[in-house]
């Protein structure tokens, strides 16, 4: 059974990893056209006069932002349920097996503890109260007060440049977080259960 559970962690990681791809193949293709599009404009405007459609794409900065952010968000499960975060593997050669796997254990717990702060604070961001207003979102959604929860999110934060509605990016992130927390747990778990196996082996 454990081992299925991590069958199906890691391809769940994986997955997630891939369609964070996604958004680094995103932001690398609004990159280049934005410097393809400025090139046009540096050779053709002395000619033809100023073109349209020439010059860098309006809010390239923020794009590249949000997708280089979702890769990196939705990259997190995959590093740590492959062990694929910084490790310092200097003196591991040097240690036993059995201090090793104390280490696992600690990095592990570290990372969980991380990931549950992150997730925390991105629920803070999503369910914070609105200016001038004591009740959080959450109390509005339990109150059914759904006309109070649409004008609150018509005037939430917006990002400066395409005034794109920065909520759902945090929504977003917080899935992500909340599988990074999932995982780390699991491989609290994994390090737990090695630990105690191998003690109990030897």
């Amino acid at each position: 059974m454990f081992d299925r559970l991590e069958t199906a962690l890691t391809r769940f990681a994986g997955g997630l990893a891939v369609l964070g791809g996604l958004g680094l193949l995103f932001a690398t293709l609004i990159t280049c056209l934005s410097i393809l599009l400025k090139l046009a404009g540096r050779l053709l405007d002395p000619i033809t006069g100023p073109l349209g459609w020439t010059g860098p794409i309006l809010g390239e900065e923020e794009l590249v932002t949000y997708g280089v952010g979702f890769a990196l968000f939705a990259a997190l499960p995959w590093a740590m349920i492959r062990r694929g975060h910084i490790r310092i593997d200097l003196f591991e050669p040097r240690f036993s097996p059995g201090f090793n796997r104390w280490l696992d254990l600690l990095a592990d717990l570290s990372l969980a503890a991380i990931a549950y702060l992150i997730l925390t604070r991105q629920w803070f961001q999503i369910l914070r109260p609105a200016r001038r207003s004591e009740e959080t979102l959450m109390t509005e959604v339990m109150a059914g007060n759904w006309g109070v929860i649409g004008e609150r999110l018509r005037d939430a934060q917006e990002s400066q440049i395409l005034g794109i509605k920065l909520w759902p990016t945090y929504i977003v992130a917080e899935a992500c977080v909340a599988a990074f927390f999932v995982i780390a747990c699991f491989c609290v778990l994994r390090s737990a259960r090695a630990l105690i196996l191998k003690s109990g082996a030897a």
